[in-house]
């Protein structure tokens, strides 16, 4: 009797099963969205870094502030920079914006050179840096004759400074500069050993057809040195050679005398004492 109960048990279940499963509702499928004409989709694509490969300027040895440089101070390493970031505006990769610059700062060796890093001849900071304290920078404009100076010379290099004059031969011992009579022409050094801070070759002087280049150096002189020269230039020849010494010369008068060093320099009063003369009139 158990094993009857047993079994239509079984036979309930089986059905109450079999009903549910044929009861049971098929899902419906999920639509797959189709792309219309003219919709795009966005792909985000991570983007490697561009890598550059650039030749810069780096610290042969360490640079000390106001230093000029020349080709012994650097040399040229290629090295890869990331282009995205810019980088390569940053370097100096080309002598020409190099050579003849002054350091802003001290440079340790083998250290990229920025453009920060330097000044160059035609800027302000320049003028700060490369002329010691107590100098001047002076122009020195050079006649076409000269014009081999500039393409044999550079920034940094020497020159001496003479006088084209001659002893007039008279009683009273007159100097002309210069003289007519070749026989009587010398020249001599006043001003030597000096350097060249700056070479400009691009002013113009004239019009038209008559334009011609103007080539014309700054040079670095002391107080003294400028009076002399400036004093000799009103009214005499003064010619510029490449030096004859090999390292800069702070008192570029040395070859002078004494009492050429001091001229025109005086301490006698300019009226005499019979003859006061209250106003100064021109012609």
């Amino acid at each position: 009797m158990k094993e009857k109960k047993i079994i239509i048990l079984y036979i309930l279940m089986l059905v109450v099963g079999l009903a549910l499963l044929f009861t049971k509702s098929t899902p419906e499928p999920t639509p797959v969205p189709v792309a219309e004409p003219g919709d795009y989709m966005q792909v985000q694509v991570r983007e490697e870094p561009k890598r550059e490969s650039i030749t810069i300027a780096v610290a042969k040895h360490d640079i000390s502030k106001t230093k000029i440089l020349t080709k012994d101070d650097y040399y040229f390493k290629s090295i890869e920079v990331d282009t995205l970031a810019n980088e390569k505006s940053k370097y100096i990769s080309d002598a020409i914006a190099i050579d003849s610059y002054v350091a802003k700062n001290h440079i340790a060796k083998d250290t990229f050179i920025e453009n920060s890093f330097v000044a160059s001849p035609n800027s302000d900071d320049y003028r700060l840096l490369a002329v010691k304290e107590g100098n001047y920078m002076f122009p020195f404009k050079l006649e076409q004759i000269d014009s081999y100076l500039v393409r044999n010379l550079k920034v940094g290099d020497l020159v001496d400074l003479y006088i084209f004059y001659s002893d007039g031969g008279s009683k009273f011992n007159k100097l002309v500069s210069p003289s007519d009579d070749f026989v009587k022409n010398s020249i001599k050094p006043i001003i030597v050993g000096k350097k060249i801070l700056y070479i400009d070759q691009t002013d113009e002087d004239g019009s038209g057809f008559q334009k011609r280049s103007v080539n014309q150096i700054q040079l670095e002189l002391s107080n003294q040195e400028i009076k002399l020269l400036r004093t000799l230039m009103t009214n005499s020849t003064i010619m510029i050679y490449p030096s004859t010494f090999k390292n800069n010369v702070e008192d570029g008068l040395h070859l002078l005398n004494d009492k050429e060093k001091g001229w025109p320099l005086t301490d006698k009063a300019i009226f005499s004492k019979n003859r006061q003369i209250n106003l100064l009139k021109g012609n």
